[in-house]
């Protein structure tokens, strides 16, 4: 399938709805970066260029995850048991976020070529949670590895192991991999 859209074009907005506007199986390589769920809140520093702008990490049960989860139950029921495990054994706030995060990686995949990867950049909040949402929805034999990226100094954490490090998880769709 060919592209609809034109090289080194930036898109703004959810990536969701710009995604569902673009052909299936033209893109090589996807890399994301989503919210972490941290459970926190953040906002740019008064004086700097971005003041003003704001973001929440943290995720609840909405009237549009509700349908994305009956859209899952009716369609991926595979990925509905994993949903609705992960509510029993933690919560629904991480269950909130895995429907936000599983309905765009099913996108994703829907953009892939065959010969497509896709990386995922996360922490330890919710990192192996992402691990097996790919698994369900790529399918577990499709993951390829994962890099591990250490970043500051060794700190004492005290009884703990300190947290300085991000994992990105690759997966492919199939045929010769990225």
């Amino acid at each position: 399938m060919t592209p609809n859209w034109e090289n080194q074009t930036i898109f703004t907005g959810d990536c969701l709805d710009v995604m569902r506007r673009m052909n299936s199986g033209c893109v090589d390589l996807i890399y994301l970066d989503p919210p972490f769920n941290s459970n926190a809140n953040y906002a740019a520093p008064i004086g700097s260029e971005a003041a003003g702008a704001e973001f929440k990490d943290t995720w609840g049960l909405d009237e549009l995850k509700v349908a994305w989860h009956a859209l899952i139950q009716r369609e991926h029921p595979e990925l509905y048991q994993y949903l609705k495990a992960v509510m029993t054994m933690h919560s629904k706030s991480m269950m909130a976020y895995l429907i936000y995060m599983a309905v765009r990686i099913m996108e994703m995949k829907r953009l892939l070529k065959s010969t497509g990867s896709v990386y995922i950049h996360c922490d330890s909040s919710a990192g192996h949670y992402l691990k097996l949402l790919m698994d369900c929805i790529f399918g577990r034999e499709q993951f390829r590895n994962e890099l591990i990226w250490h970043y500051g100094k060794m700190v004492n954490a005290g009884k703990n192991f300190p947290r300085n490090h991000d994992t990105v998880f690759r997966y492919s769709v199939g045929g010769v991999h990225l």
